[in-house]
């Protein structure tokens, strides 16, 4: 059948037809303003598709044009009507540009090659079971009731960079537990009211979260739950580059408006990117799109002044609700506004043109901040929970925000990975928990951790610690790091430490933390074993510092010579004893194992005592010594 429907309006023939050829079929009227995807109000007929309409291209299509490779590319389209796509077989390609869907999209167990949305507003996207060749795009949506890929399996990548997101009536925004992904999952600048769940997923090549930022519903625990996921490289749980996209040169007005992004999410507040207008010190920027806008992508700071600003009266826009959390890392610190209204043009300053799909594919990876730049971190309003996860290459957490209310924590435990960056500018408002994780270099800094009692790190293991190259994280440093981590006495984290100083050949730090470790064990003993354990630090340390036991042997030395100086005990024979010498005798006391040819003599009284009391401590304080002596020699 090579001629549309006659039923179908003119609209829909020409789709067909563009169809058929593989050509982009383009509604768009070029104005920002009036092709803003969450407003469609005037859109009209010239630009009305049935939803019914690309149901009969995909599943039931005409063939293609001699030639051409038929294709299903439609751009500024008000699409009416439910896309059920359930259970088909998709064999066109499909990209959907800035397209406004009035009722959800199902793609429940479809099988398809690529599928694209990009800049699409949905009231709900359905693709659970989800089977595709290629690529899933969903860079620069908007969904207002949450986006399920439960099960689903993606080919290739799956790109989410710039998602805005709602919970549904479950509060999950974006629910993908079991997704399998056979290389990326790129979700920077992702903004998630409701719960992000990948629970059990399995990520082929990188998973991505850098510079999103993830909300908890009232009431749920957690806003990121990725119990038992599985990453074949590394995940990024990290800050946002502003102004920097790879691949691709970024215009002056790009750059400026993500510096002006950037800085709006900073916490100490800044001024809106609106002309003349002030922001609100308890709000974030509103957060929009604009299929011409560049870098960083369809996002882009407008004026947040308080109460009547004109993109509250926008009717056909969809806003997240305003919040307002109190769980912040401190009282200055703006609370999130997370919105989707998109913004009338008049709000702000004409954006350049870009080249095609800029941005869509966010930043390159394994580039490092410029130094000064400006970056967005990723903040977490709610628990994270990575629970039994398997990271193949690294674990970066750095650049981040916890902000953890009561009951919530960044959880971490019995995951296993090559390397664990934790190097957040911030610590976590809640607890951090490790227990149990298995790491091998554990790269952190110093004020990245929460004290007061609130680190878990029971059967933690790491095989060896780096601190970052511009970092000093010394041995007492790490001993604080302990100490004020942990809410009671456990020896497992300063065996650990020790064990890991070792490796890296300091065996002086080792000796250090194991000192503190016994010191630590102090606070859980009884008042009698407090004292034995007291005296024992005070006389020897613990064994861990031979030099203090040579010390005391010396004053021992002294105090037998001083006394007895001037009390000579009595010969055991009258005719036959040594030459008398008070210095030699109280050191043949303290040094029992050595001759020094003062045995003839038999103190009596307070003399015997303290002759018995110079023995029993010599042998102690000595065996101390020479234990040290020993290690000094050994490391020679």
């Amino acid at each position: 059948m090579d001629e549309a429907p006659r039923e179908w309006s003119s609209v829909e023939r020409r789709l067909w037809r563009d169809y058929r050829h593989g050509a982009v079929c383009d509604l768009s009227s070029g104005d920002p303003a009036t092709d803003d995807p969450a407003d469609p109000a005037g859109w009209g007929p010239a630009r009305t598709v049935r939803a019914e309409v690309l149901a009969r291209l995909l599943l039931a299509g005409p063939g293609p044009v001699p030639g051409t490779v038929r294709g299903l590319k439609l751009t500024g389209a008000l699409i009416t009507g439910r896309l059920d796509l359930a259970g088909g077989v998709i064999e066109s390609f499909v990209e959907l540009r800035g397209c406004h869907f009035d009722t959800g999209v199902l793609l429940s167990e479809a099988r398809a090659g690529t599928v694209r949305f990009d800049g699409c507003w949905f009231p709900r996207l359905d693709a659970s079971r989800l089977a595709t060749a290629g690529d899933l795009v969903l860079a620069r949506c908007t969904v207002a009731s949450g986006v399920r890929l439960t099960d689903a399996q993606i080919g290739t990548d799956l790109i989410a960079n710039y998602l805005v997101v709602t919970g549904d009536q479950a509060d999950r925004a974006f629910s993908a537990d079991g997704l399998s992904v056979h290389q990326d999952f790129e979700a920077d600048r992702l903004v998630c009211d409701g719960q992000l769940s990948l629970r059990t997923a399995r990520i082929g090549g990188r998973l991505s979260l850098r510079g999103a930022e993830l909300h908890a519903r009232p009431g749920q625990r957690n806003c990121l739950d990725a119990a038992r996921i599985t990453v074949g490289n590394t995940f990024y749980l990290s800050a946002w580059a502003a102004g920097a996209q790879a691949g691709r040169a970024v215009t002056a007005g790009a750059t400026a408006a993500a510096n002006a992004d950037a800085d709006a999410n900073t916490t100490a507040g800044a001024n809106a990117a609106g002309a003349g207008s002030a922001a609100d010190p308890h709000r974030l920027e509103e957060i929009g799109y604009s299929l011409p806008h560049t870098d960083p992508g369809p996002y882009f700071p407008t004026r947040t002044g308080g109460g009547g600003s004109d993109n509250d009266e926008d009717s056909g826009s969809y806003g997240l609700p305003q919040t307002h959390d109190p769980r912040r890392l401190n009282e200055h610190e703006p609370a999130p506004r997370l919105t989707s209204r998109l913004p009338r043009q008049s709000s702000r300053q004409p954006a350049p043109a870009p080249a095609p799909a800029a941005g869509m594919y966010g930043q390159g990876f394994g580039e490092a901040p410029p130094a000064g730049g400006r970056s967005i971190p990723f903040r977490a309003y709610g628990g994270v929970r990575l629970e039994d996860g398997r990271f193949e290459s690294t674990c970066l957490i750095a650049g981040a925000e916890f902000h953890l209310g009561e009951g919530q924590e960044l959880s971490l435990r019995r995951i296993q990975t090559p390397e664990l960056r934790f190097t957040c500018p911030t610590p976590p408002t809640g607890t951090v928990a490790l227990s149990r994780a298995r790491i091998g270099n554990l790269v952190d800094t110093p004020g990245a951790w929460p004290d007061n009692g609130r680190v878990r790190l029971t059967g933690f293991a790491y095989e060896s610690l780096r601190p970052p190259e511009d970092v000093t994280f010394t041995a007492h440093q790490r001993i604080a790091w302990l100490d004020q981590a942990l809410d009671k006495y456990r020896p497992e984290p300063y065996e650990q430490l020790a064990a890991a100083l070792r490796r890296d050949g300091r065996d002086e730090d080792a000796r250090v933390v194991l000192y503190a470790k016994q010191r630590r064990r102090r606070s859980a003993l009884p008042l009698p074993g407090r004292i034995w354990d007291l005296l024992q630090d005070v006389t020897v340390g613990y064994g861990y510092r031979p030099g203090r036991a040579a010390l005391w042997l010396v004053a021992a030395w002294a105090l037998g010579t001083v006394w007895f100086t001037g009390h000579q005990p009595p010969p055991v024979k009258l005719d036959e004893h040594p030459h008398w010498n008070a210095a030699l005798y109280a050191l043949s006391l303290v040094l029992p194992i050595v001759d020094l040819g003062q045995d003839g003599w038999a103190p009596a009284g307070f003399g015997q005592w303290l002759s018995a009391a110079l023995v029993l401590s010599g042998w102690v304080l000595a065996t101390t010594a020479a234990a040290g002596a020993s290690r000094l020699l050994q490391r020679g």
